[in-house]
Parts: C-alpha cells; structure tokens; sequence
C-alpha cells in the first residue's frame, strides 16, 4: 500500500515556504501597532492605515486554506474586520462605527494569536527555530492589539474607564488605548494613562501578567534554544 505521508523533504520545503508570508505578518503588525499616529494626520491618512490591515487578512486567509480546522473562525473575523473597517473608513468620526472597527479588529487579531499559539505549542515536524521566533513575535504584537481592542471598547462602553490628563479635552481615543495597551504589556509603567474604573483595572492588570508570562514562558525559552533544536541540527553533516 502506498505512503501518503509526506516526505521530509516536502514537509522542510513547506515549512520554509511559510516563511516569508510569517516576516508579512510581522512587517504588516510593525506598520500598525506602532504606525497609528499617522492617523492624527487626516481622514485619507487614516484610510491608508486601515488599507495596511489587508496584510493581516492575507495573513488569515492563507492560514485558513491552510488549516481546515481553524477556517471557519479565520474567514469569519477576516470579514467582520473588512465590513467594519470600511464603515469606519467612511464614518471616522462616527462613534458606533469606531466600536465596530475595534470589535473587528479585536476579533481577527484574537483569532490570529490562538492560531499562532497553537502553532506554538504544537510545531510543524520540520520548522525551524526562527519559524517558532517569528510565530512568537507576531503573537505578542498582535496580544498588545486585542488588549488595546478591548480596551478601545470598554472605554466607549463605559466613558471614564481610563484617564489621561495630557488628552486633548480629556477624551481618550484608540490611539491612546492601544499605546496604553504596549505600556502595559510591557509592565513600563509610565502612568500616563490611567485605568479607574474597576474593570478597566483588572483588564490591564490581567493584560501585565499575561504579558510577562507569555515573554518568560514562550519567547525567552525559544531564544534560549535558538540553533540548538533538534529541528536546526539533525540536517547538518556531521563535521
């Protein structure tokens, strides 16, 4: 009876073939986490910025073809974001559509880090280590953007959740959330945007442990075997 398994040698090559679109995902999530002040900039501005999030969608959809099991999920928040980042494209400063976009946003980027995370836990035969490094890196970024997401949204849900006393009329918008959201999951600490409501506390309190296990737990160990994997070594000729 024949093999239907899939050759080293494919498995290698698929693994590699990945690559490019993980250092995608990461170049997309550089540009958007740490390019939202190019949204101060104008209504245009802010349209290219949410155009970048198409990177993300490839990202997801590709994944989706990819992975049978996680499709569904992948597609449907890749379409809830693209619905309502286009409403929000033409209703900036509508404040439903700004929920919308948030919850959208929130969504694909959860949704993203559980796959990326599963990855994580459960690694392709033939990845290498700078694979597993980029699949640790994105989920970060993208862990920093669904706290900064929701923060968006408690902060529209309930006003007052978080203050900042260097906001312009004392309104916080979600570019002020989502630099709070990286603080935070950093554990710097800067306190220039506070949480004062009880939920907003244990949100970015929950966000600073998740944040320091996942660096301890997940990164810091892959850097700590970084060339040393079993993965990395067994192809190499013996010297």
């Amino acid at each position: 009876m024949a093999n239907d398994a899939p050759s080293p040698q494919a498995s290698e090559s698929e693994a590699a073939a990945e690559r490019p679109m993980l250092w995608f995902l990461l170049a997309t999530l550089v540009v958007l986490q740490f390019g939202y002040p190019i949204t101060f900039q104008g209504r245009g501005w802010t349209t290219v910025y949410l155009l970048v999030y198409i990177g993300v969608v490839a990202f997801s959809i590709r994944s989706a073809n990819r992975n049978r099991r996680r499709r569904w999920p992948l597609f449907a928040a890749s379409l809830v974001l693209v619905v309502t980042a286009s409403w929000f494209a033409v209703r900036q400063d509508d404040a439903q559509a700004t929920a919308a976009m948030l919850a959208g946003v929130g969504l694909l980027q959860l949704t993203l880090v559980v796959t990326l995370v599963a990855s994580l836990v459960h690694p392709p035969e033939r990845a290498r280590t700078v694979d597993l490094l980029l699949l640790a890196v994105c989920a970060y970024l993208l862990l920093g953007g669904v706290f900064g997401a929701l923060s968006g949204l408690l902060e529209h849900a309930s006003p007052g959740s978080f203050i900042d006393p260097n906001a312009a009329a004392g309104t916080l918008t979600w570019q002020g959330l989502l630099y709070g959201s990286y603080v935070t999951l950093a554990t710097l600490g800067f306190g220039d945007i506070v949480p004062v409501a009880p939920w907003a506390r244990s949100l970015w309190s929950f966000e600073a442990v998740l944040g320091t296990l996942f660096v301890a737990v997940v990164i810091a160990r892959l850097v700590g075997v970084a060339g040393f994997a079993a993965r990395d070594t067994r192809d190499r000729p013996a010297s």
